[in-house]
């Protein structure tokens, strides 16, 4: 079963990427750019009046407490909480994590769930059978590294992640530059990563 998951994956990719010559059709840089700036803006907006279950967190990298009025938009990530946790203490940069994640683009006509560039489990993810991903907080892109660094056990998030927390102008596999990525972050657990421990 495991190789008709990478042939529809690379069916989707091809779909995604491939210019078509009969009908002219080509990917333009600079138009997913302005409209994955007008998404995350708009969203930035709507979670700009903060909620227990909606809200918005500077950069990990960003002093402690500084106000929110002080930091770029582009320089924070938007969350929505979908499910609590136990509370608690939160991951360190340093710190090895176990989580389950999706990761996709930003919505578009053809992809109104936005393109699936990444996930940690096979099949729909079920948090009773899917084994979870051990990553290293400090290897991740920042958005989804400071979103890590605010959650607790259990929690389960929606990141939005603008692109300067993401990839930025660097071109991925299946990440056009520019993008905008969502991520959904279920945190498993963390501990401490021993030197000489290897993610």
């Amino acid at each position: 079963m495991k190789w008709k998951h990478y042939i529809l994956v690379a069916l989707s990719l091809l779909a995604f990427s491939a210019c078509s010559e009969s009908s002219g059709d080509e990917f333009d840089q600079e138009e997913w750019r302005v409209e994955n700036e007008g998404y995350f803006e708009l969203q930035y907006q709507l979670h700009s009046q903060a909620t227990a279950q909606q809200f918005i967190l500077p950069n990990w990298s960003m002093p402690e407490n500084i106000e929110l009025e002080n930091v770029k938009h582009t320089n924070c990530i938007l969350v929505d909480v979908l499910q609590e946790g136990i509370g608690g203490n939160s991951p360190l940069y340093t710190d090895s994590v176990l989580v389950h994640y999706s990761g996709r683009l930003i919505p578009t006509d053809d992809m109104p769930k936005g393109y699936e560039f990444d996930r940690s489990y096979l099949y729909e993810y079920d948090a009773d059978v899917d084994v979870p991903a051990r990553l290293s907080v400090k290897n991740l892109v920042e958005g989804f590294s400071t979103a890590l660094q605010h959650m607790h056990r259990g929690d389960v998030w929606r990141v939005t992640v603008p692109c300067q927390l993401g990839y930025a102008a660097q071109s991925q596999t299946l990440i056009p530059p520019y993008s905008t990525l969502i991520f959904e972050i279920a945190l498993v657990d963390f501990w401490q990563l021993q030197q000489g421990d290897r993610m």
